[in-house]
Order: C-alpha cells, then structure tokens, then sequence
C-alpha cells in the first residue's frame, strides 16, 4: 500500500464567530493555536482512499458532498471514499448550516460556511500533495489505556444526570488510545501518524474567545516535535466524554472535577499533555511494521429509526399556550420552537427512518468506521469488541453532523445529550436506533473480511 500525508493550514481571521457552548456572538479575538486539515492519501491495488483530520467542531453533509467533490474533481480519488473526520473542537468556526433552537443569533451572517468554502482549496491541495507524495509503505499500530479524557456523565446523590458534565471514572467510557506509524519500505523514512482516542475537545472553554485546536492541537504539536511528521487525529467515541481538567464544579445540583469546559490555554495544555505522553510512549513501544496492507473500501447506507419528539396534538397544544407575539421576540421561548417546527412537519410526508452513507475504509488489521454523530463509548467499545479486525475505530463526527448518537441508558436516565437533540432536528433518532446502527456496522465489516 502506499500512503501519503500533508497539512494544510485553514486558520480563520479574526471575528468570526466561534460554534460550542451555546454562547451566542463568541467572536473570535486572538489565535490559540492554528486549524489544520491533515490529509491521509492510501492506495492499494487501484483503490484509493482520503481521510482528512479536521481542526473543526463538525461539517454537515451538505458541506461534505461539497469538499468531497472539489478533492475528486482535482485529484480522482471517488467521492464515496472520502473521510472527513471533525476533532470537535469548540474553537472552531460554525461549519454548518444548522442553527440550533434556542441559540438564534449563532452566526447570523453565515460566516462560516463563507469560511468552508474558502478553506476547500487549501483542504485540496493537503490532498494533492499528499497523492503526490505517497510512497510504498509498512506501518506499525498499537494502542494503549488514555487518562486525557474520561465520562462526563456524573450525577448528583440522587443519582440524576447533571448538567455541570462532571467527571465519572466509573461511568462506561472509551479511554482506548490508537497510534499508527507509518514509514517508507526499504528507508525507513517517517511518514505519517495517526492518532485515534475518544473526548471532547472543550478543555479552552466556552468563556475563552481564541480560534484553537484545543487539546487535541496541544497533542498534535507535541508529537510532532518528536517524530517531524504529520499527526492526523481522529476522534472517536466522544459523545459522553470530555476532557479530564483540574476546573472544579460545584453548584447545589452536584460536584466534582469537570469534564466538559476548561479555562482556556492552560487546561488545553494540561490535557493535550497527558494525550501526547500517552501517544509517545505508545509509538515509541512500536517494533513490529507491517508491510502487507491490503486497502479496501465499504459503502452502505444504515438506516436508523427515528420520530418527531412531540405528537401533533402536543406540538399545538404548546404553539397555543404561546400568543403570536412569541414569535418576533429576540429568543422565542425554546419549547415554541421546537413546537413550530414539529408542526411544520406534520404537514409534510413522515420520516420515519434517518438514513446515512457509511464509508468503513480499512488496511491491514484496521478499520475506520465514521458515523455523522457525536457517538456514545458503548458504542465504540462494543465495535471494538465485536469487529473483525483487531483496531475497530469509530470515527465521531465524521461526514455529516446529526449531533449525538446517545445509548438506551442514557435516554433512560436524560440529562443534556438526549434533551439536546430536541433542538437540532425535529425527529429525534429512538433509543434503540445506536445498537441497530452499530449492528449494521459489523455487517458491512464482516463482509470486507469475506
């Protein structure tokens, strides 16, 4: 197989407004660090493969049909297997043309998908220059237990999910660390690496106004320090994990170190910190490269079932506690919101299933499998438990945003993952809807393997 890295820096100018945290006109004021877009080119026997590490909170599948088109139309790898992997960072443009209910003056000017747009040539040259520049290659994986992130799903003694995202060691959650180095056959020469681990990247915090990679960049720059090539980070199962900070949380609903927001550049360094040492010392433990890395691509479509998070009758029976005057206030009361545009839909032909292309790209004894979700650790744990190959990595946030992918449990138990879909789309996906996606995902998996 050959492969191929480059990077390509997509750093806004100032005052733009930075997405996350749900701090409507947070405008940029200074730069933390720098947004990249780290380019993987594979090849492998006429098939070709492009994974892109993006320094951004998320990219909607409109914005990914877009720059998946403008990579094929210059370089010829198939639009279908383009991976575009987001950190999550908060500190990071609104790269979508969402707007959350409840958060009406989110980027009101559309600035951000101005900045998508601009930013395609540079995330297509990153491409063409790593196509130009792959060679022959063998590679070496390992993996390790991460202390960078944990589960930010604590509760309070009553055992209820808080809003503070509390850290819970003893909450279900992914801190499986990931790295591959790849080197030239023959000379050695370095590469490329990839980084996969599961959290949040919010250690900055929502009251810091810098355009930043967050920690993720902290780890990125560290280890490039060492080994001088490109470090693409992929983020995994990250939907219920956050950064593990020194921020302490109380407030009478609960307490505890946070796992959510940081305060700013110092919780970034701290967190990136511990990613980059366990990072190193798992490729520095690497003594095995593989050389034989055949590369195959899977495209299928999940389906996952999904409803409108009100009735009809409930949806008008909140519009009519409301008079018409709700409407033009300057932050309409979020359940009207949400009530008029489920009514909205009601009018329209019923969506009973959300469905997504799925690009599983694998090489050698691992496969990539993306998800346009904020994906909950169960799900990634039981990929990894239950794939054929021996790395099973879910890919968060990866072509396409649909916020997050929550499991039974905590639709059970609530708190802010599950009420936080109410706000994005009108049909929320059902409880069952992960373990039917992740089912599907080991299909498409095991048929790779036939």
């Amino acid at each position: 197989m050959k492969t191929g890295f480059a990077i390509s820096d997509i750093t806004p100018e100032l005052g733009i407004y930075l997405t996350g945290y749900g701090m409507p006109e947070r405008l940029a004021e200074s730069v933390h660090s720098p947004l990249n877009a780290t380019a993987m080119y594979l090849e492998d026997d006429g098939t070709q493969a492009v994974v892109i590490g993006f320094d951004w909170c998320f990219v909607d599948w409109e914005l990914t049909k877009s720059i998946r088109k403008a990579i094929t139309d210059a370089t010829g790898v198939p639009e279908t297997n383009i991976l575009l992997c987001c950190s999550h960072t908060h500190s990071a443009p609104h790269t979508t043309y969402a707007r959350t209910l409840g958060r009406v003056a989110v980027d009101p000017e559309n600035k951000g998908i101005d900045y998508v747009f601009k930013s395609i040539p540079a995330i297509v040259d990153a491409v063409k220059r790593a196509k130009e520049g792959a060679k022959e290659c063998e590679a070496g994986f390992s993996a390790c237990k991460t202390k960078a992130c944990t589960s930010r799903r604590g509760t309070d003694e009553n055992g209820k999910i808080t809003y503070l995202f509390l850290c819970d060691d003893d909450a279900v959650h992914d801190d499986n660390m990931t790295t591959v180095l790849f080197r030239e056959q023959g000379t050695g020469e370095l590469l490329g690496i990839m980084v996969h681990a599961s959290g949040h990247n919010t250690a900055m915090g929502g009251y810091d106004r810098s355009i930043s990679s967050d920690w993720c960049g902290v780890m990125k720059s560290r280890i490039n320090d060492t080994y001088k090539v490109p470090v693409l980070f992929v983020n995994g199962g990250f939907g219920d994990m956050g950064p593990r900070s020194n921020r302490w949380s109380q407030k009478a609903v609960g307490k505890g170190f946070s796992a959510g927001g940081g305060s700013g550049p110092a919780t970034a360094s701290e967190v990136g910190l511990v990613a980059a040492t366990d990072a190193l010392r798992t490729l520095a433990d690497i003594r095995d490269f593989r050389s034989q890395l055949p590369l195959s691509v899977k495209v299928g479509e999940v389906r996952m079932p999904q409803a409108l998070s009100m009735s009809e009758e409930e949806a008008n029976a909140v519009l009519a506690r409301f008079d018409s005057s709700a409407e033009n206030t300057p932050e309409p009361d979020l359940n009207y919101q949400i009530a008029k545009a489920i009514a909205a839909e009601y009018k329209k032909p019923l969506q009973p299933e959300l469905v997504f292309e799925q690009t599983i790209v694998a090489f050698g004894p691992l496969a990539l499998v993306p998800f346009p979700f904020e994906v909950f650790s169960v799900f990634s744990l039981r990929l990894r438990k239950y794939g054929p190959f021996q790395y099973t990595l879910a890919c968060g946030n990866t072509n396409g945003r649909n916020a997050y992918l929550p499991d039974r449990a905590a639709f059970a138990m609530g708190g802010y993952e599950p009420e936080c879909l109410k706000t994005i789309r009108p049909y929320v996906i059902k409880p069952e809807a992960g373990d039917l996606a992740v089912t599907q995902s080991l299909t498409f998996l095991r048929e790779l393997t036939v």
